[in-house]
């Protein structure tokens, strides 16, 4: 260990005669910091009085918080240094300031001695008894810095017991999660500009954001400049979570760090940046995508957190029905085609995307990727990240990429009418293409195209299916709970609380959960496979109604049904699969058989269990309620009724 770990390299702050430390308790600036919640800390304080504890003790004990979030969120609140005792080495001289007996008394551990002032560790800085007998006991002026009790009484072990920690300290470096950040790109001027930050509680406290939200699942944290505070959100399950309130201070400090490891320029706070950071550690290896955009109250970064471990799932793995999934391993073991997954921003269309690929992956097949960016490297397929500024577009790549032998073709988006009709090209002379489209369901994603500016014939000669999608929170099973919905809820859907077709369920909340009730994600899926019959409509130039019907006489199960379905199997809530599915101007329709109201979405009555769609029983064909005969078989449609 370097001599020049045990320095400070933080500002020291004097407190203020008028306003002393000991006014801030430590409940006060948890709760202020976020990191405890009222009730928790009345809960703590009533232990406290039972137990005569210190209050600190009992939330760790409870887990309630961390040793470091605590340690961390009075740093920051008070303005003191944050010391890591595994990154300092101390001098002899200064350790033997205070003997050992008085630092495991008062949990504490002198640091550095400068100018007669002595930098003291403390787990407690806000006792200002400690402070004072200190300074009796040494003779100098007792600057307090905070740690925490585990490290500081570790390092005391260490220091004057070392023949009883050599196995220990063995034993923790082979079981302690060290992260590493590894820039996309050199800043070596910069990173020389923040070596003197190296021990700061700011560059900490990023780490440990960071490493949270990946521990939680998080897939994006979002550090918000507000008025009067810094916050901290991690995006778990499609949700934003509070995770920590900083002080307003913190903020140019902690964005200049995440630019630092971003390989951004950290002078220019007047125009949005991108950059891409790397985190290894023994268990994970994880990408990290980075944001920043100017707002009012300052420069806001959102880190997307990119785990390939997590994320690379084969299809079977993604919440597929058996049906459908039958349905999509069809598509990719196709010779040639176009397969389209459409979806919002966020719906999951990546991960089948991805899916796909590695259900098709060999070393027999070629595979190439356009995306925009890279957001996951795969091993085994060769990925080109767009680069609009010089001159490398979705047309541009596709086109060089076409004279690389691909057998297969992951096109990132279509986005205008010269890259879908590459895609179409190359789908029609021998090669697989999987690509992705911003529309609502499948059926629209034909009329997009036509809208884009594509011939008819092409799309219905190069089509294979189309798979839409949505992601929905699922209930968590530990305290997963039955319960009737409110009538408002069960009218959006058609359903009569008096006469509801099965059970829901809903989570009641539990520390597996973090009291949410919901826990992981999972799909809702329309596959439109496209046969003959779909082919001719497309030719014709049928209407997207025209299309869905056509696809639901054939078997499609529509994204409302998909949704029903888990509902029905008390996988997820009402409110989830409203919130995914796009909602229309009429809610409902009547049944047909029963009279009752239904959502449009669904393909068969919740209440008699029979076809919400007409069709011929003799041939199969969709048929309006008022025809008598149907025009395609001639069959006396009011018989068969």
């Amino acid at each position: 260990m370097e001599q020049k770990r045990a320095n400070l390299q933080v500002k020291r702050r004097v407190p203020n005669k008028k306003e002393p430390i000991a006014k801030r308790k430590l409940g006060e600036i948890l709760v202020e910091t976020g990191l405890l919640t009222k009730d928790e800390l009345m809960e703590a304080l009533q232990s406290q009085r039972e137990s005569g504890k210190r209050l600190g003790q009992i939330l760790v004990d409870k887990n309630l918080i961390s040793e470091e979030e605590m340690a961390f969120a009075l740093a920051m609140q008070l303005k003191i240094p944050y010391v890591d005792l595994s990154n300092h080495e101390i001098p002899q001289s200064v350790i033997d300031t205070i003997p050992e007996e008085v630092s495991r008394k008062f949990i504490c551990i002198p640091v550095s001695l400068r100018n007669n002032v002595l930098d003291v560790a403390m787990a407690d800085p806000l006792d200002l008894n400690i402070v004072k007998d200190l300074q009796f006991i040494t003779g100098y002026n007792v600057q307090p810095a905070i740690s925490t009790a585990t490290q500081i009484i570790e390092y005391l072990q260490e220091h004057y017991h070392p023949e009883k920690t050599i196995s220990e300290v063995a034993d923790e470096i082979g079981t302690e999660d060290i992260m590493e950040f590894l820039p996309e790109r050199e800043e070596q001027e910069e990173e020389d500009r923040f070596e003197e930050m190296k021990d700061s509680p700011f560059v900490k406290m990023v780490d440990l954001v960071i490493k949270n939200a990946i521990k939680k699942g998080a897939s994006d944290v979002h550090i918000e400049a507000q008025e009067n505070q810094v916050r901290v959100r991690n995006r778990i399950d499609g949700v934003l979570q509070d995770s920590i309130k900083l002080p307003k201070w913190t903020q140019p400090i902690i964005i200049s760090r995440i630019k630092v490891l971003g390989g951004m320029d950290i002078a220019e706070k007047r125009l949005p940046q991108d950059g891409r950071i790397k985190v290894r550690s023994k268990n994970i290896s994880v990408d990290l995508r980075v944001s920043t955009l100017p707002t009012y109250y300052g420069e806001k970064a959102v880190i997307r957190i990119l785990n390939k471990e997590a994320t690379f799932l084969s299809i079977g793995d993604l919440g597929f029905s058996p049906k459908n999934l039958d349905l999509v391993k069809g598509f990719i073991k196709q010779p040639q085609g176009l397969v389209l997954i459409t979806g919002p921003t966020g719906s999951g269309k990546t991960s089948t995307l991805y899916g796909c690929l590695k259900g098709v992956m060999s070393d027999e097949v070629n595979i190439v990727t356009v995306e925009d960016p890279v957001e996951y490297e795969l091993p085994g397929i060769n990925q080109v990240q767009i680069n609009e500024k010089v001159g490398l577009t979705f047309p541009f790549v596709l086109r060089s990429i076409l004279r690389q032998d691909p057998n297969v073709i992951m096109i990132g988006e279509i986005r205008d009418m010269e890259t879908a009709e590459i895609a179409l090209q190359a789908s029609m002379t021998g090669h697989l293409v999987l690509a992705t489209l911003h529309t609502n369901d499948a059926p629209s994603a034909i009329t997009r195209l036509v809208d884009i500016g594509l011939a008819p014939y092409l799309i219905s000669s190069s089509l294979i299916g189309i798979i839409a999608q949505r992601l929905v929170r699922k209930v968590c099973p530990e305290c997963k709970e039955e319960y009737t919905p409110n009538p408002e809820l069960l009218g959006r859907l058609g359903l009569d609380k008096r006469n509801l077709p099965f059970k829901f369920y809903k989570g009641a909340g539990c520390s597996r959960c973090n009291n949410l009730g919901f826990k992981g994600r999972t799909i809702i899926e329309e596959v439109m496979a496209v046969g003959r019959q779909i082919r001719d409509l497309i030719q014709s130039g049928a209407t997207t109604d025209k299309l869905r019907d056509a696809a639901m006489a054939t078997g499609m199960t529509t994204l409302g049904q998909s949704g029903l379905q888990l509902i029905e199997s008390g996988i997820t809530t009402i409110d989830e699969v409203l919130k995914a599915v796009q909602e229309k101007d009429e809610l409902t329709s009547i049944c047909p058989h029963c009279g009752k109201g239904v959502s449009l979405d669904f393909k068969d009555c919740p209440y008699c269990k029979k076809p919400l769609l007409l069709t011929c029983e003799n041939c199969g064909r969709i048929t309006q309620p008022e025809w008598v005969v149907c025009p395609y078989c001639r069959r006396d449609l009011k018989d068969s009724a």
